[in-house]
């Protein structure tokens, strides 16, 4: 299954990408870019559960949730990760406290199998596999939105689809309705020695032509109490270890090169240095382990139209990374570990799509990416690997029906400078999914898909020096879902928009890759073997109208999952619940939108995990329920506008853990302020 391309294959696919590369350069663009199927530019659409047009998480093929800068508003969001605790399907792994590590897992699939697309173009990390959530802000975020599966839109890299989940975050795009420029600054303070300032600028240079720039930084001391039981005996400690201190930048261009073609160029910088606290151990409160990083990276993007059939996309980036661990005991020679990684990556992409007739597109994609990473935890080895990705996509749709197939090849080629690498490995993986609507006048949609996916081994997982193996097997992920979506819009009715989805899932995971935390920094990976999981999403959406200028916002989620390790039958953990999966989680929030002060009220709940295959009792790790609320008012004074907020967040002051021996901040408070030019 895992047989490496012939060379004749490799410079076949090669000439493939250079071909289309060099045939971009000889076109030029004719109208404004659009996909004649679904009548829209190729931008992620601001779509509120108040549009009078229906939601894109309802007629979608593919389980798609998406929220806008409004709904993270009105739902009382904090955070990016507390925006996606409100997702259904969705696991955060938080250590807690401000600016602390977060990543995602999708439908217990883990992190790695999560693409994160910034303004389109995939982030990625060869050293873990996981992007750490916490660097992203979500005052520059313009909506976000999680695909499980296939997207319906097909003008796609091919990296953004080999993913069994992606993630996209689109910053806010400048606005010069009113003026040539826009000035917004915010500082946002709070509990646990939180200061957060923010600015960001917008300026207008000609009619086809703007810039804009912003800044934040963040720092936290993160000392929040918690209580520690030992026995009989129960007292009150404080986070010990756990400050945190950021800086974050990004400039951006936008151009009009001509009527139809669209560029966009990005530089983004990140420095942050902080404290690890370690996991809490009854009468060891000490830990001394610190991490910096630094993240660099450029990214381009130009689309436009070949004719009025024809479409092309192109996407370049450099991304260079440096990341710094250290601990100080006795346990270590000298008294000191530090270990440091870099990582490079260069990375293109193009993508052509021919929309023939107004049911029919067809799209073609091409990336090519190089990797590499050194460091001193991987004996000399400076590993390397070359990545290349095609997709093949048709699409169809009517009044009736909507279908999406696509066949993605992947190329990946491991190795290292000093040493043995790697295994490389190549497969085609296909994926199908359509989407069925009965009754012309009711927007009611019955939907199914499957997608066959993988993945390769990171670098750590393939290197690290002491908890890593050369010789881990991919994992590979099926996908199956069925689905049945309800969307219901009317200005003129109390009830507004009401929109209803309900989705069940069985994924059926081979050797996977588990990554069991030894501490925040080091993880052991062992491949379980076979892993399925069958589970529930249900989501609602609806708005209220109860007066002129007063309406409630209601959103909940639901999500069961049945995640059991089925590797070897004769193991007393046969069928156990994988580790930190819970079988029931939720979220739900209610907003009361008026002419003087906003209020939303929200909840997020999780059910018992278990920390480890062995489901004893002691390594039962509890449910919780936790809830908040969020006030906040904006004015309109003369060409300014002023917004104020607070934020009470787990009012109820309860203690849980998302990792074992990891206590989450209890009671909190956060206060913003902002005012825009």
């Amino acid at each position: 299954m895992f047989r490496k391309f012939s060379l004749q294959g490799r410079l076949l696919f090669g000439a493939l990408l250079a071909y289309l590369l060099t045939m971009s350069m000889v076109s030029y663009a004719q109208q404004q870019v659009t996909d004649t199927i679904t009548g829209k530019v190729h931008v992620i659409d601001e779509v509120t559960v108040s549009t009078t047009g229906r939601s894109r998480n309802v007629i979608s093929t593919a389980p798609t949730q998406l929220v806008t800068q409004k709904q993270l508003l009105y739902q009382g969001v904090t955070d990016l990760s507390d925006a996606l605790r409100r997702f259904s399907g969705v696991n955060i792994r938080d250590y807690g406290g401000a600016g602390g590590v977060k990543t995602i897992s999708v439908r217990s699939l883990g992190s790695q199998h999560t693409a994160v697309a910034y303004d389109g173009i995939t982030i990625t990390d060869a050293q873990s596999g996981q992007i750490d959530l916490s660097r992203f802000s979500l005052d520059n975020i313009r909506s976000l939105s999680l695909t499980i599966g296939d997207n319906d839109d097909i003008f796609l890299p091919a990296r953004t689809v080999a993913s069994a989940s992606v993630l996209r975050l689109q910053t806010e795009v400048p606005d010069f309705t009113d003026h040539p420029y826009r000035l917004k600054t915010e500082v946002k303070t709070g509990s646990f020695g939180l200061l957060n300032p923010y600015l960001r600028y917008d300026q207008q240079l000609s009619e086809k032509v703007s810039i804009s720039a912003y800044g934040d930084y963040l720092r936290a001391d993160n000392r929040y109490p918690f209580r520690l039981v030992n026995g009989k005996y129960v007292t009150t400690e404080k986070r010990n270890n756990n400050f945190i201190e950021t800086y974050r930048g990004e400039a951006n261009i936008y151009a009009h090169t001509s009527k139809s073609g669209l560029l966009q160029a990005k530089v983004y910088y990140y420095n942050s240095f902080r404290q690890l606290p370690g996991p809490v151990i009854l009468y060891n409160n000490e830990n001394r382990e610190k991490e910096t990083d630094r993240n660099f990276f450029t990214q381009l993007h130009y689309q436009t139209l070949l004719g009025s059939k024809w479409h092309l996309q192109l996407n370049g980036k450099f991304n260079w990374a440096y990341t710094r661990y250290t601990d100080i005991g006795n346990q270590y020679p000298g008294g000191l570990l530090s270990n440091y990684y870099y990582q490079r990556e260069y990375y293109g992409s193009g993508t052509l799509m021919f929309t023939p007739s107004s049911h029919w597109a067809l799209a073609y994609a091409a990336d090519y990416a190089y990797n590499n990473l050194n460091s001193n935890t991987t004996l000399g080895a400076r590993p390397y690997r070359n990545t290349l990705l095609q997709t093949l996509t048709a699409k169809y749709q009517d009044a009736h029906w909507l279908l999406t197939a696509r066949l993605l090849a992947s190329v990946y080629d491991n190795g290292a400078k000093n040493g043995m690498g790697s295994k490389s490995a190549n497969r085609l993986s296909p994926s199908v999914s359509l989407s069925f609507k009965p009754f012309a006048e009711y927007d009611l949609y019955l939907r199914a898909a499957y997608k066959d996916i993988f993945r390769m081994a990171t670098f750590s997982e393939n290197y690290f020096a002491r908890f890593s193996s050369r010789n881990l097997n991919p994992e590979i992920a099926r996908q199956f879902n069925l689905g049945v979506t309800y969307g219901r819009q009317a200005a003129d009715s109390w009830l507004t928009s009401l929109n209803i989805t309900a989705d069940g899932y069985y994924n059926k995971v081979k050797n996977k890759i588990v990554a069991v935390p030894f501490n925040m920094f080091f993880w052991t990976m062992t491949n379980v073997g076979r892993v399925d999981i069958w589970g529930l999403d249900m989501n609602v959406d609806a708005t209220f109208r109860l007066a002129e200028r007063h309406q409630l916002l209601f959103n909940a989620s639901y999500t069961l999952q049945l995640a059991s390790n089925l590797s070897d039958p004769t193991s007393p953990y046969y069928r156990n619940q994988i580790v930190y999966t819970p079988k029931n989680s939720g979220s739900a929030s209610l907003a009361w939108e008026n002419p003087w002060v906003n209020v939303a009220l929200h909840t997020t709940l999780s059910g018992a995990r278990y920390t480890v295959e062995d489901h004893k009792p002691d390594n039962r790790l509890a449910g919780y329920g936790e809830w908040g609320v969020a006030l906040y008012h904006i004015f309109k004074l003369r060409g300014f506008e002023m917004a104020a907020r607070l934020d009470g967040i787990n009012l109820g002051n309860k203690q849980y853990s998302i990792v074992n021996s990891y206590p989450m901040p209890g009671r909190s408070f956060k206060f913003t302020i902002s005012l825009t030019i």
